[in-house]
């Protein structure tokens, strides 16, 4: 008599679903139904069969993060801790990521949960990634190739391996700043925006992390912004970081510095030929005072800099 155990048929259905979602290159599917079969046998106390799931996964889909996610949370589950290691630290040199200064900086736990929301795209060199003015809050890693941040069809800077882009829509929740190009065959991890805003209130080092690339990414579209209007203008330095709570007056900062507005909505209003005008200005943008009143229409964060000239 046969007494092999097998599994529930919802869950063997769900397995040769996700076989034939592979078979078919449909990869999307084919995580989301392997998923689903892991996530089934691990509620059901049997981490084995997960993990046969999870490695057939991989066999099938190759070393993506989220099957790599898959096979650590189910050597875990197991109790197989020293597996689950080896499989991360598969998974970090798969991903570069001692070499990668936005992933270096990540503990590992939050690292892993990178891990299961991450996806990998491949595009073409000449491709659009983003396109300026477009709505869009995800932000991407570039894991290989490079690519151009483009305004108006002027190069602004070009990005490498390692370095990240779309983290200003993902904090102002507002359109794209800028068109970005691959300049090469490149392969880009996506990061939704909705699961990195739950992560990165859970995990302090990830929101370190983006806090620190979003600061620098704001200094440059800045010092581009200055440049456009002064080609003088060099590159400014931050000398403090200032908050204001809702619905407070913003006053006027210091002679020779500028204030960004770094997190939140500044309502400005200004006199126009003896007519009041209202603008909302987001992330991103300078505040100037000159011709108007300021004031936080949500709570806000401005960096002051300082204002440098090019030696002539």
């Amino acid at each position: 008599m046969n007494t092999t155990t097998r599994g529930p048929a919802g869950v063997r259905d769900l397995l040769a679903g996700a076989e034939q979602a592979a078979a078919a290159r449909d990869s999307e599917r084919a995580l989301a139904l392997f998923g689903a079969c892991v996530g089934e046998y691990l509620r059901k106390r049997l981490p084995f069969k997960a993990i046969a799931v999870s490695r057939k996964a991989k066999t099938l889909l190759g070393p993506l993060p989220k099957v790599s996610s898959l096979i650590i949370r189910a050597y875990r589950e197991a109790g197989l801790e020293g597996d689950a290691r080896s499989e991360l630290e598969h998974a970090a040199a798969t991903l570069h990521r001692d070499r990668l200064g936005f992933f270096s900086a990540l503990d590992d736990e939050a690292f892993v949960a990178l891990l299961e929301v991450m996806d990998v795209v491949r595009i073409p060199k000449g491709k659009t990634v983003l396109r300026r003015f477009d709505a869009g809050n995800d932000v991407f890693v570039i894991l290989a190739g490079s690519c151009e941040i483009l305004r108006d069809d002027r190069r602004l800077s070009m990005l490498k391996a390692g370095d990240v882009f779309g983290e200003i829509g993902f904090f102002s929740r507002g359109v794209r700043t800028a068109t970005v190009k691959t300049l090469e065959d490149s392969t880009l991890l996506r990061i939704p925006a909705g699961p990195l805003q739950d992560l990165q209130e859970f995990h302090l080092c990830l929101r370190q992390v983006l806090e620190s690339v979003y600061s620098e990414r704001i200094m440059k579209k800045v010092t581009e912004d200055l440049e456009e209007a002064d080609p003088s203008a060099a590159a400014p330095e931050i000398i403090a970081t200032l908050r204001y709570a809702k619905g407070q007056d913003i006053p006027v900062h210091p002679r020779g510095s500028v204030a960004v507005l770094k997190h939140g909505i500044v309502e400005m209003d200004y006199d126009n030929l003896c007519l009041r005008t209202k603008r909302y200005l987001k992330p991103g943008s300078i505040i100037d005072r000159k011709r108007g009143r300021a004031r936080a229409s949500t709570n806000v964060v401005i960096m002051l800099t300082n204002v440098l000239r090019r030696t002539p």
